[in-house]
């Protein structure tokens, strides 16, 4: 019998473990109202490699991933199921999320746009040192660039340096120690870690970038269509949005 793999990798932090397989329960209660009973193996990746080896697996049955690897072309061949809701995070706005710009130092957190517009303060964030998840990343590097390079009406880097933190926790903590400057931080990563790390307390909001197309949850493009189907009303009558 097929056995299929799984997984939520994309917020599963240790704190959060016991929602996500929550979440994940709920999941597979809705496959079953469906008709649906797949065998799975539900996994909590623990390496960005591991993430990357389970995307490619020809038997996934759920995933999460983000649209800056599709749309630099380095991701493989996926099938979009459907947007999850941002809406209950600030900068979140549906199926459609913004990063925080934080700067080192306390402070007031500005709070982001009502509309999807960026509001970044542009000066205060030229020539500065960028701390950065990863360089296909939507919310960590290409948005904040991308909003940047559009406000300085060139494709000169607008930072002094960008260093690489291998994760939006990393980049959170390097700016509180004051080894960069500023990082964009996912309205939703920035959120949990307001509540699980004490080095937020040690930065400030200073900006917001532009809304964009949040983590789409994501299978293997060759999983059966019915299969594909029941997921992602699944996933809808979850409160997640069409993935168009």
């Amino acid at each position: 019998m097929t056995r299929y793999r799984a997984a939520l990798p994309m917020y599963d932090l240790p704190e959060l473990r016991e929602e996500t397989t929550g979440y994940w329960a709920q999941i597979l209660l809705g496959l079953k109202s469906r008709g649906a009973e797949p065998l799975v193996d539900f996994y909590h990746p623990k390496t960005d490699d591991e993430t990357d080896a389970l995307l490619r697996h020809p038997r996934l049955l759920l995933s999460q991933t983000c649209w800056g690897p599709i749309s630099c072309g380095v991701a493989p061949e996926l099938h979009i199921l459907a947007q999850p809701d941002f809406s209950p995070f600030a900068g979140g706005i549906g199926p459609l999320y913004r990063s925080a710009i934080i700067a080192t130092g306390r402070g007031p957190n500005l709070t982001p746009p009502k509309t999807g517009d960026a509001n970044l303060p542009v000066e205060a964030m030229i020539g500065k040192r960028l701390a950065f998840n990863d360089r296909v990343s939507l919310s960590g590097y290409l948005g904040v660039t991308a909003d940047m390079t559009a406000a300085i009406g060139n494709r000169k880097a607008f930072y002094s340096q960008a260093l690489h933190s291998g994760g939006h926790r990393h980049s959170v903590q390097m700016v509180a120690d004051g080894v960069a400057d500023i990082a964009a931080i996912d309205c939703k990563t920035w959120d949990l870690v307001q509540r699980f790390d004490d080095a937020a307390k040690n930065v400030r909001v200073i900006g917001w970038t532009q809304a964009r197309k949040g983590l789409p949850l994501v299978c293997s493009p060759t999983l059966d269509d019915t299969l594909k189907s029941i997921l992602t009303d699944t996933l809808l009558d979850l409160g997640a949005h069409p993935a168009t």
